[in-house]
């Protein structure tokens, strides 16, 4: 793990400072109904139908959280660092903002933050119930939450949480320490904040959705 990296905090609210991260995964299927439909996204036309996307790795505060901090110098992500993620992070567009809102927090460069946000998210196991979905179903934010700690062992009922948008699921987050090693969520991903709904729709793998 890329743990050395990850150590050094700056003084005030500086790239360096926070107390945790979180990742989060895109439901591409929910996705490619709304927003990537409406942007005509590439990824959603694709021959290939995606399950979990990477959205992004944030850094937080125990409450709130840092944003586009200050580096001092031109935040760019390079081609190649781009090209190395569009396997799992299928935009570019995405990962430069991405970068410079959350990215800049971590005190990595870009090369570095992206190879984290990787490590931990081939870490999760996608449980069978997702990939192998062939029907639009409806299921609680807690069975959402019970399938990834079945096929997760490492996993904690406090360590992830479900966001739903328009009575959607729309993504997973998962709470890791600074260290890497997976930890306790804080205030910012309470169940309640994020999805109120009881049970929510979980539109299916494919067929892609065509955009042109």
């Amino acid at each position: 793990m890329l743990i050395a990296s990850l150590t050094s905090a700056a003084e005030g609210d500086q790239p360096g400072e926070f107390d945790y991260y979180v990742l989060v995964m895109t439901w591409a299927p929910s996705y490619c109904q709304g927003e990537g439909r409406n942007r005509k996204d590439a990824q959603c036309s694709t021959t290939k139908p995606r399950d979990f996307t990477l959205h992004g790795l944030w850094p937080q505060h125990k409450e709130g959280w840092p944003l586009n901090c200050p580096t001092g110098k031109r935040n760019w992500v390079p081609q190649r660092v781009i090209d190395d993620m569009a396997d799992i992070m299928p935009s570019k567009g995405l990962m430069i903002h991405e970068y410079r809102a959350h990215g800049t927090c971590s005190g990595l460069e870009p090369d570095e933050y992206f190879a984290v946000a990787r490590e931990l998210y081939q870490q999760v196991r996608v449980p069978p119930l997702f990939t192998a979905a062939d029907t639009v179903d409806t299921l609680s934010p807690e069975e959402i939450e019970r399938a990834f700690i079945e096929a997760n062992a490492w996993l904690k009922p406090e360590m992830l949480a479900v966001k739903c948008r328009d009575g959607k699921f729309l993504d997973l987050r998962i709470c890791f320490g600074r260290d890497l090693f997976p930890r306790d969520c804080g205030i910012n991903e309470e169940q309640s904040r994020l999805c109120r709904a009881s049970r929510i729709t979980v539109p299916p793998v494919g067929p892609p959705v065509v955009t042109r």
